[in-house]
């Protein structure tokens, strides 16, 4: 029984934790967040902070890394086309404003992480389009494809978030699939 006790309460201690450290985010820029503020604002001392998290860089990347994992779930889940399963991700970055913001971030590599994860699945795909195309080949499409859709999607969220996921999805396949000197 203890240890169960001691579980909730550790999901609960963390829980608390990141929900703090993610509302002063969408208030201040990381750098200049601190440990008393995290520790403040979920009404916890700075030795409990310490128990599970080393600094405020340690706290991201785990929260970096959760949400990594729970997005490529969520995406890996179904066998979706190239542009439903880009709509979908982008619809996920949408609905999760402090994910988003997270991506924003200047040390944030959230979204090279989370495409790291999906890679395997979006190779995979890439054979289908490219059926000729040696692995080196692929490789290079990938790159552009994944260097391009990164630096759209962090516009979209900055600058163009009212715009719908869809249409941004259909953006990145057309641009992708058009070929401007014909």
């Amino acid at each position: 029984m203890v240890g169960i006790v001691g579980n909730r309460r550790t999901q609960y201690t963390k829980k608390v934790i990141r929900k703090a450290f993610q509302e002063i985010l969408m208030e201040k820029e990381f750098e200049k967040i601190t440990i008393t503020e995290i520790a403040q604002r979920a009404d916890i001392n700075r030795g409990t902070f310490y128990k599970y998290y080393k600094d405020t860089a340690d706290l991201l990347e785990e929260i970096e890394k959760e949400i990594v994992e729970q997005i490529a779930d969520n995406l890996q889940q179904e066998n979706l086309p190239l542009d439903l399963w880009l709509e979908k991700l982008l619809l996920i970055l949408q609905e999760n404003p402090s994910v988003s913001h997270l991506i924003l971030l200047n040390n944030s590599h959230l979204l090279d992480l989370l495409l790291e994860k999906i890679r395997p699945e979006t190779f995979k795909r890439f054979t289908i389009y490219f059926e000729d195309a040696t692995r080196e080949e692929l490789e290079l499409c990938l790159s552009y494809f994944v260097c391009g859709s990164i630096g759209l999607i962090e516009r979209w969220l900055k600058d163009f978030s009212e715009m719908q996921p869809k249409v941004v999805a259909d953006l990145l396949i057309q641009i992708f699939t058009t070929n401007v000197y014909e």
